[in-house]
């Protein structure tokens, strides 16, 4: 699940391009097609306890100069749909967005920069209103109501070898609708003694599979590397298919989880719509499907609780329902990319089943309570949401964990 994800708060679809205008209908990489904006408290600066009010999510299609694409709007009670078209010259560019709903009309006129696009929103209904607001480059969600993603392709790589390794391999195992670049911050973060001491591995899967064939195929890479007995950190829908890997035969030193959905997550039900969600892999993490029950009693799974290591994130915050609006507050310090809108919202569904990350709950990535399993840290990490998990910066502790191992 990098920074990943359940729409929670916008849901993208296509993956555009373009390297030369004068050559016809091509999209645009230099502006990318993925932006978001997160507003606080109507235009406030972001503090440690502001409230998120408004988030919106855009897809920018570019073709010469035309400008085309979708923006979605959450806000405290409502989700949104509208359609962008606006023009682009050089580094500059004018939005307008038009929604079913008249009075989140808005225009957009900003400048690009790096990964940002600065500059005026101008709110067009009811009352006019400006805002200095800065757009941010945002990764693609897998959480899309309007079609599924291709699938990744299979692959089992070396990271980092050493001549004379002393400790068992370690392998990385990504989350649902990542790749194996989700570890990239980590990994290029590892020290030298930790280089020194481990063989280094990452294995990709296809997440829309089944969580057990993805297993099978961990175990027959693993194999045919001649890894012995590693040490697999893996990240939300990975440590499954980590489970799956021990309950086909895979042997283990340890299983590091962070934010797996141990006992499933709500929800896979409460967006039961999105056909990210309505294939195999997805399906098989429902609360009362077959592979969560089955694997509650599964044999090799019984015999390796003892090495399982299994760490939760938490969000901090509170729904707000005086004075008016009804918003949610929360207290993360950071706000950087896509994924921290989809858990805001993620974190908003899930929080009648009790404290979570945005995206799994704090009870289930710790796996069942008195079964066993090992807890490095006494409690959830706080502030840590479900894809900053896998962040050196954002979870320093997480990080200094595995660098030790």
């Amino acid at each position: 699940m990098k920074k990943v994800i359940l729409s929670f708060a916008l849901y993208f679809l296509l993956l555009s391009g373009c390297q030369n205008d004068s050559l016809g209908p091509v999209y645009s990489d230099d502006f990318g097609p993925y932006w978001e904006l997160p507003i606080y408290d109507y235009g406030k600066s972001i503090g440690n306890d502001s409230s998120l009010t408004h988030y919106y999510g855009l897809v920018i299609s570019l073709k010469y100069r035309d400008v085309t694409g979708s923006v979605e709007l959450i806000d405290s009670l409502s989700r949104n749909t509208g359609v962008l078209t606006g023009t682009r010259d050089g580094n500059q560019i004018i939005l307008n967005a038009v929604f079913t709903a008249v009075k989140y009309n808005f225009e957009f006129i900003g400048t690009k920069t790096d990964n940002i696009i600065a500059g005026k929103f101008i709110f067009k209904n009811p009352v006019s209103d400006t805002l200095d607001v800065t757009l941010l480059s945002a990764g693609k969600s897998i959480f899309n109501f309007g079609a599924t993603p291709p699938p990744n392709p299979y692959m089992f790589k070396t990271i980092y070898s050493t001549p004379n390794p002393t400790g068992p391999p370690v392998v990385f195992v990504h989350g649902m609708g990542a790749t194996i670049g989700e570890w990239n911050s980590l990994l290029n973060s590892l020290d030298a003694n930790f280089k020194s001491i481990h063989n280094v591995y990452s294995y990709q899967y296809n997440w829309q599979d089944s969580i057990m064939i993805n297993g099978r195929i961990l175990k027959d890479s693993i194999t045919a590397k001649g890894l012995v007995n590693p040490i697999i950190v893996a990240h939300s829908m990975g440590g499954l298919v980590s489970r799956a890997y021990i309950a086909n035969g895979g042997q283990i030193t340890k299983l590091i989880t962070l934010g797996t959905p141990h006992r499933g997550t709500e929800l896979v039900k409460l967006l039961f719509v999105a056909p990210s969600l309505n294939t195999p892999g997805p399906q098989d993490m429902n609360t009362s499907g077959s592979f969560i029950q089955n694997m509650y009693t599964n044999t090799l799974d019984l015999q390796n609780r003892n090495k399982y290591y299994c760490i939760a994130g938490e969000m901090g915050g509170h729904i707000q329902y005086l004075p008016l609006p009804v918003r949610w507050v929360w207290n993360e310090t950071y706000y950087k990319d896509i994924m921290d809108g989809i858990v805001c919202l993620g974190w908003k569904l899930l929080k009648p089943f009790g404290p979570n990350d945005g995206l799994v709950n704090v009870t289930s990535a710790l796996f069942y309570d008195g079964l066993g399993v090992n807890l490095p840290f006494p409690s959830s990490q706080l502030y840590i949401d479900h894809m900053h998990l896998v962040t050196p910066v954002q979870a320093p502790a997480i990080f200094n964990y595995i660098n030790n191992l």
